[in-house]
């Protein structure tokens, strides 16, 4: 039999979460790894192919013509793979629930209270996979997700289960360097960061009362806990989800200069695709979702 002559699976994997999600930093989440290593694996596999796979752009990642045609011919390859794989499993006969979830908010939110439904559902193998948009409900092998948007998805069925609001946070030694006196408009004179659109600050000076000649400079931070991490360190202010931010505010290592949120439209939402009922897992994942919340 003819040997294949492939690239090391391990770059092929990093490639294909970096295409899936267009974020090294989600790709790390999702494999367990540190972004600097998926970094490596992807510019190691350019190197191997002679090509440019990633567009590595300021405000985002883009895939290349190349690029694409590999993801392509890789995303079916693992379908294939991870089919097989579940078909000769000695765990076949347990029911699978596979849910699609927005890193920060399991991180900060679910993974706190996740056992909770494990242990109240021991027949069921529970699989999170990290994403923030939701997924491809034709193609992926997905129950049903809580992923970050408008909601407004084409053929997904898709409730509200947290708010997705945005308020300024920052460490309270840097509002103390602000002063006593400090109002809504001094705000444009501190650094500012966000981690979706500068037009959010520019939404929140409005809600605020604040009329200023242009927008004000704000740097994207595209990952919440790195933009969480500018506003615990000190760095300036960070517009930020107001829901995700109780455990921090509560306890003092955030707070809010002004407590004015800002809503932009997009919010967690549980989503499932409309063309078929949930499975009797997918069910009590959901029933069990709003009890919680």
């Amino acid at each position: 039999m003819t040997p294949r002559h492939l690239p090391p699976f391990a770059a092929l994997r990093a490639f294909e979460a970096v295409a899936r999600t267009l974020s090294f930093t989600r790709a790390a989440e999702e494999l367990g790894v540190t972004q600097a290593a998926v970094s490596r694996q992807v510019r190691a596999l350019e190197q191997a192919l002679g090509v440019r796979l990633v567009d590595r752009l300021t405000a985002r990642n883009a895939l290349s013509a190349p690029g694409k045609t590999l993801f392509a011919a890789l995303r079916d390859g693992m379908d294939c793979m991870e089919a097989g794989v579940q078909a000769v499993s000695s765990r076949a006969g347990q029911r699978t629930l596979t849910v699609s979830v927005a890193p920060f908010f399991s991180a900060c939110w679910l993974t706190q209270r996740i056992m909770g439904f494990i242990e109240a559902n021991p027949a069921l193998d529970l699989r999170l996979q990290h994403s923030y948009e939701p997924p491809d409900y034709r193609r992926d092998h997905i129950d049903l997700g809580i992923n970050w948007g408008d909601g407004r998805w084409s053929g997904v069925t898709a409730e509200k289960v947290f708010d997705g609001s945005l308020t300024p946070v920052c460490s309270p030694e840097f509002l103390n360097r602000c002063g006593k006196d400090f109002e809504p408009a001094d705000l444009a004179r501190q650094p500012l960061f966000c981690e979706f659109h500068q037009d959010d600050w520019v939404n929140w000076f409005q809600a605020a009362g604040v009329v200023l000649p242009d927008p004000p400079p704000a740097t994207r931070i595209d990952d919440s806990h790195a933009l969480r991490k500018v506003a615990l360190e000190g760095h300036g202010v960070a517009l930020f989800f107001r829901s995700l931010a109780e455990d921090d505010l509560a306890i003092g290592r955030l707070v809010q200069p002004f407590d004015l949120a800002v809503d932009t439209g997009c919010h967690y939402f549980l989503n499932y695709p409309s063309d078929r009922d949930l499975s009797a897992g997918g069910k009590r994942f959901q029933r069990w979702l709003r009890s919680e919340l």
